[in-house]
């Protein structure tokens, strides 16, 4: 149910992108599966926490910026929907050794990869983060560290990309975020749900610690849900009948989470949950696997709010 073998068929990452010649950017990363809006946390500001803000307006035709420079170093990136989908945006950037142009070249060159349509460049640039999963008219909020350099907000509809600049001049007294919870994404799984996660509003820091690119998908699901019954569920055949005791789409409750990161870097997810039974998964294809989602690979956790310890499948 949540992803299968092919990418672009279980609607989580079944679009292309493409950097043309001329610097447009399209995503179609198609709707995640869930049905029931995540819950906002209460937007913060820049000020309030000590970061310059960049502030993203994602509608139906592109994406608003509040600047196009922001001092390099941690920027609150605050994104708001104003489409009537859930969506996501976040940062991206030349890898190491590349120029803008080089990205863009390597884009249109290879816009996508064997792995059913995901997006080659994705394993070469870098990727600070950004909220996914953010609901209609909600507003999703996380702290990433920019370069100075030129990067793009991107998103999972098909509008065109925004650029801007971080420029050098951050003040040296910023300091990284302090976290609630502390995750780290590695190949293939996570660690730090079993130390407890709190419900309410949280800052988290997830650190990509792996060798390819990660997502942070957050859902909520029925108490007592086990890690046997989401990865029968990520394992399903498109279409087929759940079976007894089986998960459907109306029971996971997507949250927002991390819409892609990069290898070696962290991001600062501020999260609202409510008390109850979550699962964390990361559906990136692995190109040396045939194209197959993390999630079947290990990259899945099981955890609930209030302290309780969390499953996860092996990680090999």
């Amino acid at each position: 149910m949540f992803q299968e073998q092919s990418v672009s068929r279980r609607e989580m990452l079944s679009g292309g992108a493409k950097l043309v010649a001329g610097g447009a950017l399209a995503m179609v990363l198609a709707e995640r599966f869930g049905v029931v809006a995540a819950q906002d946390a209460t937007p913060v500001t820049g000020d309030s926490l000590g970061y310059p803000e960049l502030t993203v307006t994602v509608n139906d035709d592109g994406f608003d910026l509040s600047t196009d420079t922001v001092p390099a170093g941690y920027v609150l990136l605050t994104v708001n929907n104003a489409t009537a989908q859930e969506t996501g945006a976040g940062v991206l950037g030349p890898g190491p050794g590349m120029t803008m142009d080089d990205l863009q070249a390597a884009a249109a060159a290879t816009p996508t990869s064997d792995s059913q349509g995901f997006p080659s460049f994705f394993y070469q640039a870098a990727i600070p983060g950004g909220p996914g999963s953010v609901p209609a008219g909600g507003t999703g909020q996380a702290i990433i560290q920019l370069a100075a350099g030129d990067w793009v907000v991107w998103g999972e509809g098909d509008q065109p990309p925004a650029f801007f600049s971080a420029a050098e001049g951050s003040p040296t007294s910023q300091a990284a975020p302090t976290p609630d919870v502390t995750i780290t994404e590695i190949d293939f799984g996570f660690t730090g749900f079993d130390t407890g996660i709190p419900s309410g509003q949280q800052t988290w820091a997830v650190t990509n610690t792996g060798k390819q690119p990660h997502m942070l998908v957050l859902g909520k699901v029925p108490e007592g849900t086990t890690i046997d019954q989401v990865m029968e569920a990520v394992q399903r055949e498109e279409g087929a009948t759940p079976p007894a005791g089986g998960l459907t789409e109306e029971d996971f409750q997507d949250q927002i989470g991390v819409l892609l990161q990069s290898t070696g870097t962290t991001v600062w997810p501020l999260i609202n949950l409510e008390e109850g039974h979550y699962v964390a998964l990361c559906f990136v294809p692995d190109p040396d696997n045939g194209g197959i989602p993390h999630a079947m690979e290990g990259m899945v956790a099981i955890f609930d709010t209030g302290g309780a310890g969390a499953s996860s499948t092996p990680t090999g």
